[in-house]
């Protein structure tokens, strides 16, 4: 691994020694005539470049040195466009990031006219007020350099001019502000325009243009226009408490905002309301960012000029606020201003605040102390540096609250006004509803001492004769309803009818009544025979044999009948009993082999197998008819669970023993049994019990007809094979390869297509094995497990030992 290593590490130095000798030599070829720019690489030009800067020379000197040598001209455009693309991305992030010193140790900025690079983060105190400008992906304090210059940019050195003449004659001039502050137009000769700005440069090249070879300037036949095309760059210098201070080279159009998020802004010992713009060892402006974040005005917000030097001092006064207003946080104020500015710039107070007064816990020179601020004092208590402020939270109390629920018209909270009372509040909630208690109301009071307190009214004396009472501050009227104090009374009705239930009793309801809006009767409803039972609230319960209830035994086709439109009361229960001889078809399913399988209705209740098949209209030939199996819902009425607790006390076993055995699970679950039936003997022979009686549902099935048989269990070949007539058990046996050693032969067993299953009998020595037919399944089971373990021969040294023992105390006891 080490080899393959140095081998890599070889080769990438010999690239790099081959890209820079390439450079290199192109720089000292004497004849260049025939070279072709092509032919090199992007690492080739990009060697060239670095080469070219370690030397001092510039592209203007290489360009010249190399159509010196003879380059042609259009291989010399090539290399300078070269050139120009592989220093771009380096140019670019120069004019607009800067270059500041220890760069490398330091966070690197993303090129602001890149938008595929990510953009710089600085960690920053978050809850200082306006480090979210600096410490979140912003692109809001980028220079735009896609807009046109300002009327009042100063020109300089590097900015390149466009001047365009046009009416009369017609003519572009791109001129450059040389070191010296110069352009020069052809014709007329240079111009000092350094320290102008645009507006005076565009008034001054008007006059000298009019002066000297466009004179129809004057009369307005020609005009002029000038505009800026490429920018100078300048430099300026971030000192004090700035993220990342330094030497910044930039855009002529930047301003101070820009370069506030290109340095990453103040750090948390840093000032955000007395930034210095410093030009010409003169205070050119002081920012104050707050302006920006609470107005949106730009007002501080200038343009940069060359060797501008922006310092952000230490903050001297900054106070934290905490509690319910809309901003928590840090903020720094300054001397002139209060705890009203300080309000506004973190919102205001929240919805839930305490206005009235304000917790402030100021530093001294020895310890700390408290200071209640009241609202009067909010517009002009200053702060003093470090100052903390505490916002309360309004309590969840009111000052002028009463409260009536329960049976008004409209029960809710009501202004208190002194003097109130409570016929005052009754009237404001709209009155009484029709079902309110009169007798006692309850008023919920709290003394001056918090502790709670009743008090009862009669509403009658309040409003029937004027004996009010007067209600105090937070009271709570609860007013009852007479139906709080009775059951909810109600009618039952059972049986056949159509909407079986309680039904909400009221004065005057009938028998008739219920039954009508109940839907009435079914189908099996029968009319002459309904019952109606009536609590009894005076029972002789001494009595040995005491009434219980009163029946009512009610014919609604008899009009002479006196209950024929009994009034019934509270609690009534009403059954309505079905019509005798009433009965509703049972239906069976027969499936399989027959000529007509489908569902048919029993005719009789004691219909029978026999009476079925008589029906089916016989058998398809393929069709076994010697046995039918019938599946039968089972007969229970447990659920699941009900279910799971008999087999788990019938069978002593645990829940996690029930859920893992396979077996007893499938027969907890199953919801029908398998019986199997003897066709051929129930056809024959009508009467014996093979002829079983036929229940709602029952699925009765006739499989076809074969001539196999299955043989599974403890063989080696568990499979089927043709029935073979006169043959045992033994035969079938073999054709599956024979017993396992784990076989246990005694146990094997045959079970015929109708359910029945005959094992092998045992008669001293001898043994009588099953017939088996067609479709018949050989069955041969696992030995049972023996969970002894072998006796080893220490063991069975004892136990010889023992055995003699008791030889020789028998001998001795009959000599």
């Amino acid at each position: 691994m080490k080899k393959i290593r140095r081998i890599l590490l070889a080769l990438c130095f010999f690239i790099c020694c081959s890209i820079v000798s390439k450079a290199q030599t192109l720089l000292q070829m004497k004849d260049l005539s025939q070279i072709k720019i092509e032919n090199y690489n992007d690492d080739d030009i990009r060697a060239l470049s670095a080469k070219m800067h370690e030397t001092g020379m510039t592209e203007d000197q290489l360009s010249q040195l190399a159509e010196d040598r003879g380059l042609p001209a259009a291989e010399l455009a090539k290399l300078r466009l070269r050139l120009e693309t592989i220093d771009q991305p380096k140019r670019a992030k120069e004019t607009v990031t800067g270059n500041t010193p220890s760069d490398n140790s330091k966070k690197k900025f993303s090129d602001p006219l890149n938008n595929n690079e990510s953009m710089q983060t600085f960690t920053n105190d978050s809850s200082i007020f306006g480090s979210e400008l600096f410490t979140k992906n912003s692109l809001v304090f980028e220079p735009n350099l896609r807009i046109p210059a300002p009327p009042n940019y100063i020109l300089g050195p590097d900015d390149e001019i466009i001047l365009v003449v046009y009416g009369s004659s017609e003519k572009t001039y791109n001129l450059t502000v040389n070191e010296e502050g110069n352009i020069y137009i052809p014709n007329v000769g240079p111009m000092f325009v350094s320290g102008l700005s645009l507006e005076q440069a565009t008034q001054k090249i008007k006059n000298k243009l009019g002066a000297t070879i466009y004179r129809a300037i004057n009369s307005g036949q020609t005009k002029v226009q000038l505009s800026l095309g490429k920018m100078k760059s300048i430099r300026v210098t971030v000192i004090g408490e700035a993220q990342k201070p330094g030497t910044y080279t930039i855009s002529s159009v930047t301003t101070l905002y820009n370069l506030l998020y290109l340095c990453g802004g103040p750090t948390s010992l840093g000032s955000y309301r007395a930034i210095e713009v410093i030009r010409g060892n003169e205070v050119k402006r002081m920012a104050d960012l707050y302006a920006f974040l609470t107005e949106g005005n730009q007002k501080d917000n200038i343009l940069l000029q060359e060797g501008d030097v922006i310092r952000i001092p230490y903050y001297k006064n900054r106070v934290s606020l905490a509690g319910e207003v809309r901003r928590r946080g840090k903020f720094e104020l300054l001397p002139n201003e209060t705890f009203q500015d300080l309000l506004k710039y973190s919102g205001g107070f929240n919805d839930i605040a305490y206005r009235a007064a304000v917790s402030v816990t100021r530093i001294t020179e020895k310890e700390k102390k408290i200071i209640d601020l009241e609202a009067s004092q909010y517009s002009s208590f200053k702060s003093n540096g470090s100052d903390s402020y505490l916002v309360g939270k309004l309590m969840d109390r009111f000052e002028n609250r009463v409260i009536i629920s329960g049976q008004v018209n409209r029960p809710s909270s009501y202004q208190f006004d002194p003097g109130m009372t409570v016929k005052a509040l009754l009237t404001k909630a709209g009155g009484l509803a029709p079902d309110a208690y009169r007798q006692r109301v309850s008023i919920f009071r709290y003394r001056q001492n918090m502790v709670p307190t009743i008090l009862a009214v009669n509403l009658d004396s309040v409003l029937l004769y004027n004996q009010d009472v007067a209600l105090d501050k937070d009271d709570s009227i609860q007013v009852h309803s007479i139906f709080e104090f009775k059951d909810r009374s109600f009618v039952t009705l059972e049986g056949n009818v159509r909407q079986p239930g309680n039904v909400t009793w009221r004065e005057n309801l009938t028998l008739r009544d219920v039954i009508l809006s109940n839907g009435g009767l079914t189908d099996a409803g029968d009319t002459a025979t309904i019952e109606v039972s009536r609590r009894l609230k005076n029972a002789d319960v001494r009595s040995p044999d005491y009434l219980q209830s009163n029946i009512f035994n009610i014919n609604l086709s008899d009009k002479n009948n006196s209950y024929n439109d009994l009034v019934l009361q509270p609690f009534d229960l009403i059954v309505i009993k079905s019509i005798p001889g009433y009965s509703i078809q049972r239906v069976v399913l027969v499936q399989g082999e027959v000529l007509a399988p489908g569902k048919y209705a029993l005719q009789k209740s004691g219909d029978r197998l026999s009476d079925l098949f008589k029906r089916l209209g016989g058998f398809r030939s393929t069709a076994d008819s010697n046995s039918v199996t019938i599946r039968r819902a089972l007969q229970n009425n447990l659920s699941i669970s009900q279910r799971e607790k008999v087999f788990q006390r019938i069978l002593n076993i645990s829940q996690d023993s029930l859920d893992v055995n396979e077996k007893l699970r499938n027969d907890l679950y199953k919801d029908y049994d398998i019986i199997s039936v003897n066709l051929g003997k129930t056809l024959s022979d009508p009467s014996s019990s093979e002829n079983i009686l036929l229940e709602q549902g029952d699925i009765i099935s006739i499989d076809r007809s074969s001539n196999l048989v299955k043989i599974s269990g403890e063989v080696y070949y568990p499979t089927q094979i043709p029935y073979k007539n006169n043959t045992t058990l033994k035969y079938y046996i073999q054709q599956a390869g024979n017993f396992t050693p784990s076989a246990r032969k005694t146990g094997a067993l045959v079970v015929y297509p109708d359910g029945r299953a005959k094992s092998v009998r045992h008669f001293l020595f001898f043994k009588s094995y099953p017939k088996v037919k067609p479709r018949s399944e050989i069955f041969v089971p696992q030995k049972l497990r023996n969970n002894r373990s072998r006796l080893g021969t220490a063991e069975w040294a004892v136990i010889v030992s023992s055995i003699g023992l008791v030889i020789t105390a028998i001998k001795a006891l009959f000599p």
